[in-house]
């Protein structure tokens, strides 16, 4: 016996969107990380090319113990900074 089943064509494409992988962009920091990745396996830098490859998740994580970062500042400075951006 059979057993025939018609599927209106909105259900169709509802139930065809589940089927199709998610097209996500990346986001800067990935992007970063990816550029790391590529120029840690060209020069074959070792530390950035274990960090890449130890510390996936979360993205943020890896592009701030990678970057060179700022000096550190003194309280005073610090503060002057403040003072000026408070507006």
């Amino acid at each position: 016996m059979t057993q025939i089943v018609t599927v209106s064509p909105t259900t169709a494409a509802y139930a065809s969107q589940a089927m199709k992988p998610e097209a996500r962009n990346r986001t800067p920091f990935e992007q970063r990380i990816h550029m790391w990745s590529e120029d840690a396996r060209v020069s074959g830098d070792a530390r950035t090319l274990a960090l890449v490859t130890l510390i996936k998740p979360p993205a943020l994580a890896l592009a701030l113990i990678t970057a060179a970062g700022e000096p550190q500042r003194t309280l005073a400075e610090a503060q002057r900074l403040y003072d000026e951006n408070a507006g």
